[in-house]
């Protein structure tokens, strides 16, 4: 499907990928996946035992310990209580991190403000 979608030319406002006349090049993810460019690393990883989403994946940034997500954790409104019971989503997040041993800073997710890793853990009551 993916390879099919990207073969199409991007016609009416072409990008970058477009005006190069490369091709996409489409790349999965088992697991875990690193890329680098010889400075830099952004790992992407499976988030294990979803609720949301199966296939559900999430973005590393080592050197920023920043981890990128969206769905599985969007933070509450500054000063609001967490619920009870917490979240599945927002414990399994907290669980994948903590298996993976990934030294999560700031957690930066696509529906809300970025938050320190300690607003997670005390949404999921840890």
């Amino acid at each position: 499907y993916f390879d099919q979608a990207f073969a199409n030319p991007n016609r009416i406002a072409p990008d970058a990928l477009a005006k190069s006349g490369k091709r996409a090049k489409i790349i999965g993810v088992d697991g875990k996946r690193v890329f680098t460019d010889g400075n830099r690393q952004v790992e992407v990883h499976f988030i294990r035992d979803s609720l949301h989403a199966e296939g559900f994946h999430m973005v590393y940034l080592p050197a920023e310990k920043l981890l990128i997500e969206a769905d599985a954790y969007t933070p509450l409104p500054a000063g609001a209580k967490p619920p009870t019971p917490p979240n599945g989503n927002n414990v399994n997040l907290a669980d994948n991190i903590s298996k993976m041993g990934l030294a999560v800073d700031k957690i930066l997710p696509l529906h809300g403000r970025v938050v320190p890793m300690s607003e997670l853990l005390m949404t999921v009551g840890r």
